[in-house]
């Protein structure tokens, strides 16, 4: 029994024990519940000490304090706009709250450690401190793409190619723009980006404009800056005034005169300014004469003694080409105002005694003589036009010009009004009747075997001319042209013999060395004859014309060469020549005066 009794007491120990455990780990269970609550309590009321959010201090606040200071310290820069920027002139605002950008503050104080938490990193942080947090920014993708996207059209353009044009002596410059198409996705991503970043941002900070660059496929134009750019900086350094001096003289080369041998080519993607200073060098003859001590003349032929002679070259003192070319090119590269220093030189002729020995004048290819009658006007006006002709030199390939060789034929130049024809009828016209001259010089032209290159017959027939076979001119309008196609030179021969009191004649003559074995003209065939009406005119001026018929003609020119036969065919329509009576206008009927009445006779008289 002893025994028994014994073990019985040592397991009530036991269970004492126990329950004394289970009592004390209650016990701490309730307090640290306790503790919880309290924490959780405390948690719920004011934000953790040494809490701050984005550097602005939130801790011992209660929450909706903290909240409220959050809003005020950090909402201003939260909620300010953001520019989405692109290419020059691309850009647009974001509101953030507009397009699914916005920051939750009490979300952020959450984070601090305030608010209703059951979080046991929260509670701590009430004990130990909360110390920096950011702020919570939430972020809508949807939106923000849908913003995105209704931004398309502002930040799309097509590639516009860089411009440049040359004006004279303006140099219009205009910069590439280059293609965009946004990508939509990046750009919703580089804005989500930098909202955060701006939202996390020291409360202190200055709140500066958000630029978001938008994210964009670029495509490059044809002709881009660093095609267009160095071309252009070239024109604007060469397109610059450049002093040229010698010993003796100084001369200023102009903007004007380079501008005029400067060509511009912008094609194939590429961009390419030429000055052709070589040719400069020939026209700008109000800078070169200046510097020029004794000036080259070239060698040419003239008629002397019903012959053509060689009259040689003459070799000068000057500034040569290759000295101007270099000293200007030179010039290019450096800044205003620019002055080159050159010498002057021995200066051959550009066309020497033995160049134009070699030509080969020595007889006459062709001839031709042409009639007028008694008149001064034909004998001032063809006399001016022979001596403009005489003694032309007509190199290889040349082209001769009746209205280059005659120069300007006006009043200035002595010639006087002639009749010249003008739609249907005759008028006096200053330098009427050179066409005479054309006439003449194109027939020596045509048996001589130069090539045809502008010619007009006149509208109505005129007897002393082959029908066809002849030509007009008309100041400014109508010019007679032929090209030498020969290897050998044509010197112009050209003369009148004065109409006054017998008839005049003009004669031209082409000297050269014959290249054809024949050239002749076949008889002209006329045919679709017409005839003119007739009219009464009254205008003062006047000049009554004689009928005659208007007719189509053909005929041909035969040259041959080493037994070879070329043809060529012409043909012309003269116009029908109308009656034209002169009638002087009747005189306008007068109106009967009217009477004044006599002076009533004074009373009493």
């Amino acid at each position: 029994m002893p025994a028994t009794a014994a073990i019985r007491t040592s397991g009530q120990r036991r269970n004492r024990g126990v329950v004394r455990a289970a009592w004390i780990v209650g016990g701490l269970l309730a307090v640290l519940a306790i503790g919880y609550l309290v924490l959780h309590f405390m948690a719920s009321q004011t934000v953790p000490r040494d809490a701050s959010v984005n550097q602005v201090p939130i801790g011992g606040l209660s929450v909706d304090d903290a909240v409220k200071k959050l809003e005020v310290e950090l909402g201003p820069g939260d909620s300010a706009a953001l520019t989405l920027t692109g290419q020059p002139g691309q850009s647009a605002e974001l509101v953030p709250a507009e397009v699914g950008l916005d920051v939750d503050y009490v979300a952020s104080v959450r984070r601090a450690g305030g608010g209703s938490s059951w979080d046991p990193r929260d509670l701590v942080k009430v004990i130990t401190g909360a110390g920096e947090t950011s702020s919570v920014v939430v972020v809508d993708r949807e939106a923000v793409r849908q913003a995105v996207s209704a931004q398309t059209d502002a930040f799309t353009q097509d590639p516009v190619s860089a411009v440049l044009t040359l004006d004279g002596i303006t140099v219009t410059h205009q910069p590439m723009q280059v293609g965009t198409v946004p990508k939509v996705d990046a750009t919703v991503d580089a804005i989500i980006e930098a909202y955060r970043d701006a939202a996390h941002r020291p409360g202190s900070d200055p709140r500066e404009p958000i630029e978001v660059p938008a994210v964009l496929d670029l495509t490059q134009p044809e002709y881009t800056d660093q095609v267009i750019d160095p071309v252009a900086a070239r024109l604007q350094a060469a397109l610059q005034p450049v002093t040229l001096r010698t010993p003796e003289a100084s001369a200023e080369l102009t903007t004007e005169r380079i501008a005029e041998v400067t060509t511009l080519t912008v094609a194939d993607g590429k961009a390419e300014a030429a000055i052709d200073l070589p040719r400069l060098y020939e026209i700008a003859t109000e800078v070169i004469d200046p510097l020029t001590i004794v000036k080259p003349v070239d060698a040419t032929w003239r008629m002397q003694d019903g012959r053509p002679v060689v009259v040689p070259a003459i070799d000068g003192q000057s500034v040569t080409q290759a000295a101007f070319v270099a000293g200007v090119e030179d010039a290019f590269s450096r800044p205003a105002p620019r002055e080159v220093d050159l010498a002057v030189e021995s200066v051959p002729a550009k066309f020497t005694t033995e160049q134009a020995e070699a030509l080969g004048i020595k007889e006459v290819v062709g001839e031709f003589t042409t009639y007028f009658p008694p008149s001064s006007y034909h004998n001032t006006n063809l006399g001016l036009a022979a001596a403009g002709i005489n003694d032309t030199l007509v190199k290889p390939g040349e082209v001769f010009s009746l209205s280059e060789a005659t120069g300007p034929r006006n009043a200035s130049t002595g010639y006087v009004a002639g009749g010249v024809l003008v739609g249907d009828h005759i008028e006096m016209i200053v330098g009427g009747g050179v066409s005479q001259s054309a006439t003449t010089t194109y027939n020596a032209a045509f048996f001589a075997g130069m090539t045809d290159i502008e010619h007009q017959p006149h509208t109505q027939y005129f007897s002393q001319y082959p029908p066809g076979r002849e030509a007009t001119v008309f100041e400014g309008v109508l010019d007679l042209k032929f090209r030498n196609d020969t290897p050998y030179g044509v010197l112009m021969e050209a003369y009148i013999v004065p109409s006054i009191p017998n008839r005049g004649s003009l004669t031209v003559r082409v000297w050269s060395t014959k290249y054809f074995d024949s050239v002749t003209a076949s008889d002209p065939v006329m045919f679709n004859y017409r005839s003119g009406g007739e009219q009464v005119s009254t205008n003062p001026k006047c000049i009554p014309q004689s009928p005659s018929q208007g007719f189509d003609v053909t005929f041909q020119r035969i040259l041959v060469r080493g037994g070879e036969t070329t043809v060529e065919d012409y043909f012309w329509r003269y116009s029908a020549v109308d009656k034209i009576t002169c009638k002087q206008p009747e005189p306008e009927p007068s109106e009967e005066p009217t009477p004044t009445p006599s002076p009533s006779p004074p009373a009493g008289g």
